[in-house]
């Protein structure tokens, strides 16, 4: 479910005059599964919910808070985006070198990398805009780049099969949306950031 800035961030263009301290702040939410329907490289699986503006407020109280970077490389004709965002001490995922066309679109570049922290281990695999394969295990797509009142924002769908582990690459997770079934484990994972280092978009 997609979920709104914080009212105060939302609306910083009118309050960064007031000085409101999370003006310009990064803001991640990222909500996904980790799961095992198609391997035996983990215990079962895990739902992932990363909300909140880095090193500030989580979007649910009582929750660690989001330790967070984003940033974006922009050239005429592509940009490249890298962030990485936990909360909490146990789990993390993240995303470096992925170039998508300037206006948005499926990731592409041979430097395209996910890693997924679950628990004591870590994972990682190559991304692009093919459906996950052996040699390319994620997909990043339906990457959207625009201007949220005054928040340059990012937000893309990504979708991992046989993400290997790095220390025994013979096991191996799978990442998608939250939920069971099927249906689930067949469906990318969203993502969303907002004011990512670098990255410049017209208002409307």
């Amino acid at each position: 479910m997609r979920r709104t800035l914080p009212f105060a961030f939302a609306l910083v263009s009118f309050v960064a005059g007031c000085g409101d301290p999370d003006a310009g702040k990064l803001f991640v939410d990222i909500q996904y599964a980790t799961r095992c329907d198609e391997t035996l490289g983990c215990g079962g699986t895990e739902e992932r919910d990363i909300c909140g503006i880095n090193q500030g407020d989580p979007c649910i109280e009582g929750t660690p808070e989001v330790l967070a970077s984003c940033s974006v490389s922009e050239s005429e004709s592509n940009r490249t985006v890298s962030f990485s965002a936990q909360q909490g001490a146990d789990f993390s995922i993240a995303v470096s070198g992925a170039i998508f066309p300037f206006a948005g679109g499926s990731a592409s570049g041979g430097s395209c990398t996910v890693t997924v922290v679950d628990g004591p281990n870590t994972y990682s695999g190559a991304c692009g805009s093919s459906e996950p394969s052996e040699a390319q295990p994620c997909q990043i797509s339906s990457v959207m780049f625009y201007d949220d009142m005054g928040n340059p924002t990012v937000e893309g769908s990504i979708l991992c099969k046989n993400l290997s582990n790095r220390a025994n690459p013979d096991l191996q997770i799978e990442v998608s949306t939250l939920g069971s079934g099927p249906d689930a484990a067949n469906t990318p994972a969203g993502f969303r950031l907002a004011n990512c280092t670098g990255l410049e978009v017209e208002g409307e």
